[in-house]
């Protein structure tokens, strides 16, 4: 088994380096404000059987107006037109690629060995807009709504979905800081559409509790930001189990806890940590675990919800 302690973080864009040289799969430093920490060495990690598959492609994507990468994280051994998939949504300046880092690919194998539901990880390049409308003609919001799901189907996954999805649909959502806010967004969009996520799990999520702050990033005004941070759509997700995971050393963590004492997640937790790879380590098992209990629900529910 690898333990947590065993992971170390690698660049997203480096993953046949960091393969080559035995470093681990997440991103220090993804998406904050201050500059990234120095990346914490590890001993070389040996390839195991239980390790998730993970393939990397290029597709067309009209919506954004430029190919993307398009890549899968598989459990090994288990047939994929039944697998539910979970979206995972990367941060800011970081790309796909982060989900197929070995540290990640170890992280999923290890809980799909341990016995967590299995579900298959799919990502996309989404750019740096926070997962909706901003540059014109880049809309990275409608590629992963209207064309992923031709992508997945056109490769035999969520082809035998359960009721309530649509074939290749993902069934579950996840993300780190820029792409946690986007699964959120993500799922409030399939709500919209009476179609929603079985859950929605989000690490160190980028909301912001003033426009003063917000407007550092990719907004068209601060009505545009109001429409699209999940603190002002909190009640649109009340019926999804919703997962949030936030260090206390992070700067999103005021804006996080807010979050969980108005929404009442069914876990909502702060633990020791900063905006780094690091923490993400620490707690992705944790989000994997969620993930897992939800991903072979037929809809998503109410659920039992508790404050973390």
């Amino acid at each position: 088994m690898l333990s947590r302690r065993r992971f170390l973080l690698g660049s997203a864009g480096a993953l046949g380096v960091a393969g080559a040289v035995g470093v681990g799969g997440l991103l220090v430093g993804q998406d904050s404000p201050a500059p990234p920490p120095q990346r914490i060495p590890d001993p070389p990690r040996r390839p195991s059987p239980t390790d998730a598959l993970s393939t990397v492609e290029w597709v067309d994507s009209p919506a954004r107006g430029r190919r993307v990468r398009l890549v899968t994280v598989l459990p090994p051994g288990i047939d994929r037109t039944r697998l539910p998939v979970c979206l995972g949504l990367h941060g800011l300046r970081g790309n796909a690629t982060w989900y197929a880092e070995p540290g990640n690919r170890g992280m999923l194998g290890d809980a799909w060995a341990r016995g967590v539901p299995a579900f298959a990880m799919v990502a996309v390049d989404g750019g740096d807009n926070y997962w909706h409308p901003y540059a014109r003609g880049d809309d990275p919001l409608r590629m992963v709504l209207d064309e992923l799901p031709v992508w997945l189907r056109d490769r035999g996954l969520a082809t035998a979905p359960a009721r309530g999805d649509l074939p290749g649909e993902p069934a579950l959502a996840t993300g780190v800081s820029m792409g946690g806010a986007g699964a959120m967004l993500y799922a409030r969009e399939r709500a919209r559409r009476r179609r929603p996520v079985r859950a929605v799990a989000a690490i160190s999520p980028g909301l912001f509790t003033d426009w003063r702050v917000a407007v550092r990033r990719p907004f068209r005004g601060q009505g545009d930001w109001e429409a699209n941070d999940p603190l002002r759509f909190l009640g649109e997700l009340a019926g999804v189990p919703t997962g949030i995971w936030c260090g206390d050393r992070d700067p999103f963590v005021d804006a996080t806890r807010r979050y969980i004492a108005l929404a009442r997640p069914e876990v909502g937790a702060i633990s020791p940590g900063r905006h780094d790879g690091v923490y993400y380590a620490r707690v992705l098992p944790d989000v994997i675990g969620f993930l897992g209990r939800h991903a072979h629900d037929q809809v998503a529910g109410a659920g039992a919800r508790r404050a973390g």
